[in-house]
């Protein structure tokens, strides 16, 4: 394991903590980290372009994706803290449940290795978290405060998820891959780091 790698899962165990004092800046915080990852790693170690591309070669892909959503789960449950603290039940209910739905799939896995399953148990705590946080303080008028509301809101919600989900777990994309699936874009290279670079060389 290089010194980015280590430097990246070190940063993801401490941030998360900043969700207990600044339940949205901390939880935007964690999740960029969890998104640009990759990148961050091979910056610190350029040499580790495997990581920079999304995943480390052959069998320890598997061993990554299982690492990084243990790590997604443990940011996510600090969330699911602040969360224990809302006055509005319904919203507070509803990311008890979230969180656990997805500690399921994460668990399930894990113990298969098939990330598929991951579709059927969809982070959606990582969007309804953030939207509650901020429709409570500039939207009141969006906030959940009625179970129908509520369900539109989790539909709403949902629809892009399950396209993330589906994109990352199912056809097993990297970033790259999507970007050249799903923009005009093409990226040659071996990372999208790589790629940015170019246009400064």
């Amino acid at each position: 394991m290089d010194i980015g790698t280590i430097v990246v899962i070190i940063l993801r165990l401490v941030v998360p903590v900043s969700i207990l004092r600044y339940p949205l800046g901390g939880f935007a915080a964690a999740f960029l980290l969890d998104v640009f990852d990759g990148p961050l790693a091979a910056i610190i170690s350029p040499d580790n372009i495997a990581f920079g591309h999304g995943f480390y070669p052959g069998e320890d892909a598997l061993t990554y994706n299982i690492l990084d959503k243990w790590l997604d789960l443990y940011f996510l449950f600090f969330a699911f803290l602040v969360s224990l603290r809302w006055q509005n039940v319904l919203a507070k209910r509803t990311t008890f449940v979230l969180f656990w739905l997805r500690a399921v799939g994460v668990v399930l896995f894990s113990l298969t290795g098939y990330r598929y399953i991951l579709f059927f148990f969809p982070n959606l705590v990582e969007l309804f978290y953030p939207y509650y946080l901020i429709t409570r303080r500039w939207l009141p008028r969006f906030c959940p405060d009625s179970l129908k509301k509520l369900l539109i809101i989790l539909v709403i919600l949902l629809i892009p998820k399950l396209i993330n989900e589906y994109i990352v777990h199912v056809m097993e994309f990297q970033l790259i891959d999507t970007i050249n699936y799903y923009t005009p874009l093409e990226i040659r290279g071996d990372s999208v780091l790589d790629w940015l670079r170019g246009f400064f060389r």
